[in-house]
């Protein structure tokens, strides 16, 4: 066991001494990958043939993301996100409103435009998302995981508005909004499968060197 944590502490210390080694180069070499997290709101709906009337009702969302810029004008932003979002549906199939909880671990990949109008830089970008629903619940916390799918993907359309700050590690911060059009079918139980998702977001985001 005291050998064990010996190999431990001794590892922890050469990757702190490597990191140390690492980050003024990396800071010399102005790398192109950035780190970032974000967070805010998220209003969603279902739309699609099995509903007939729906609220947008709001929800929060937040994560990080990688950025790596390939020139000063394009970039590729992969993200990892948690959404929850809610919906009410109105005279659905099933006779009667239905209030829709759903936990989502959600995966852009964003291809990112950007105007050259530093340090105020407005952003352009679209993509495809991959989505796994952790959670389902109907009315008040009723278990509703067999009635929907596991997986949605959907189109990311949006846009940022970002200022540069450059002090130290933080680089840029960012005012970001997003449409998200499902294009899988969530449900997953009969006169209640044609449902897709339809989400609005708004995000504050934080940009780091590494």
């Amino acid at each position: 066991m005291q050998t064990a944590t010996s190999k431990l502490t001794a590892s922890i210390a050469t990757l702190a001494l490597l990191l140390g080694l690492a980050l003024p180069m990396s800071s010399q070499a102005q790398s192109p990958v950035d780190l970032g997290v974000r967070g805010g709101l998220t209003q969603a709906t279902f739309y699609g043939d099995d509903v007939n009337s729906n609220d947008f009702r709001p929800g929060f969302t937040g994560g990080v993301f990688l950025n790596y810029q390939v020139n000063d004008a394009f970039a590729v932003q992969p993200e990892v996100l948690y959404s929850r979002r809610g919906t009410k549906n109105h005279n659905s199939a099933a006779g009667n409103d239905i209030r829709v909880r759903q936990d989502v671990i959600e995966i852009p990949v964003l291809l990112k435009l950007s105007a050259p109008t530093a340090p105020v830089t407005p952003r352009l970008y679209v993509g495809p998302a991959l989505g796994f629903v952790t959670n389902s619940e109907l009315g008040n916390g009723n278990d509703a995981d067999d009635s929907f799918t596991d997986v949605d993907f959907s189109g990311v359309v949006g846009g940022e508005i970002a200022y540069a700050l450059n002090k130290g590690p933080l680089s840029e911060i960012a005012v970001d909004g997003r449409y998200n059009l499902g294009l899988a079918n969530l449900g997953d139980v009969n006169n209640f499968e044609d449902v897709r998702t339809s989400a609005f977001t708004g995000t504050l985001s934080l940009r780091f060197d590494i």
